[in-house]
């Protein structure tokens, strides 16, 4: 008992910063009300600046390094109860499920093939991919401890792929529309595909009539299933051995039941939601404190720029020709 209170004593000063920036950060997206106000983002953000304001301090780093090692395992579970629906499956053309995991396939090829030509570190590739083909900063987040990511790898991936996105959201996406006369069906889908962030997607099509938002969430939600495949497999090729994290049994667990069982889901949903983005939110201010803002500056953190857009245009590209194939173009 003495052992653990000398150790709580040691980590709790890093450990309440991390809380107050994440709860912070989460205040911002309730004042702004904007669903481009990522609260994971915005801590990190917030934790890199307070880091290169602050530097190293040995008393606050092992709070730091607690944090996220605390909070995202934890936010995993309600990360699956939240998020993770199978019935999203009936919602989305048999047809265009074949087109998605096409474009999927081709997100994860691609990002993963670039970072070994670009000879980028095995962590961010995997953070970058998962980043980018599944849910943006949530995908990074439970993935970062499945391959022993350090905090470099995590700011670097996930600023690389919000580049990416932000580059998606306001130019190359309404771009695309205009050029080829995108109907709102198919510019839904699009969104639902391709782009990274949940917030991104919503944005997007927030001026389409109910029934295509309704569509490309759909179409989004089935992405974070991947996260079943991408994880073990990710955290296996890191071990090199096969490996399934712990947490990821009680993701996939949580997500059956607020699937099937829809009392428990209303009942909690509202109270877990915020729950779920403050926890990881702590953990993303976490690994900004812990992290070096030089390494974004990086050769490592230029190559990962290239990797996310690489593999955005490729996914966009992929998506394209598999509609216009179908005869919806």
């Amino acid at each position: 008992m003495k052992k653990y209170l000398t150790l709580f004593k040691e980590d709790w000063p890093g450990l309440l910063l991390a809380v107050v920036i994440g709860l912070i950060a989460y205040g911002i997206k309730l004042i702004t009300k904007s669903p481009l106000a990522d609260p994971l983002l915005i801590a990190l953000l917030m934790g890199i600046v307070i880091r290169s304001v602050i530097g190293d301090s040995k008393r606050l780093t092992p709070g730091f390094i607690l944090a996220p090692a605390i909070f995202i395992p934890f936010g995993a579970i309600l990360y699956g109860a939240i998020n993770l629906n199978f019935i999203n499956f009936v919602r989305v053309d048999v047809n265009f499920m074949a087109l998605l995991a096409v474009v999927m396939l081709v997100y994860f090829g691609t990002i993963i093939g670039l970072g070994r030509l670009l000879a980028q570190r095995k962590q961010i590739t995997y953070l970058t991919a998962t980043g980018s083909a599944i849910c943006g900063a949530s995908a990074i987040a439970i993935t970062s401890p499945a391959v022993r990511a350090e905090p470099d790898d995590v700011s670097i991936s996930l600023i690389s792929v919000f580049i990416a996105a932000a580059f998606g959201l306001f130019i190359l996406f309404p771009f695309l529309s205009s050029l080829f006369g995108l109907t709102d069906q198919v510019y839904a889908l699009l969104c639902g595909t391709v782009l990274q962030f949940t917030g991104f997607v919503k944005a997007s099509v927030g001026d389409l009539p109910k029934e295509f938002i309704t569509l490309a969430i759909s179409v989004k939600a089935v992405r974070y299933l991947v996260l079943l495949i991408a994880i073990p497999v990710f955290a296996s090729l890191t071990k090199k051995r096969f490996y399934i994290p712990w947490f990821l049994w009680a993701f996939l667990c949580a997500g059956l039941i607020f699937t099937f069982v829809p009392a428990i889901a209303q009942a909690l949903k509202p109270i877990l939601k915020p729950a779920l983005e403050i926890l990881w939110a702590t953990a993303m201010a976490a690994i900004g404190l812990n992290a070096d803002i030089k390494a974004l500056l990086s050769d490592n953190g230029l190559k990962a720029v290239a990797m996310a857009f690489g593999g955005f245009v490729a996914a966009i590209l992929v998506f394209l020709l598999g509609v216009s194939i179908m005869g919806d173009l």
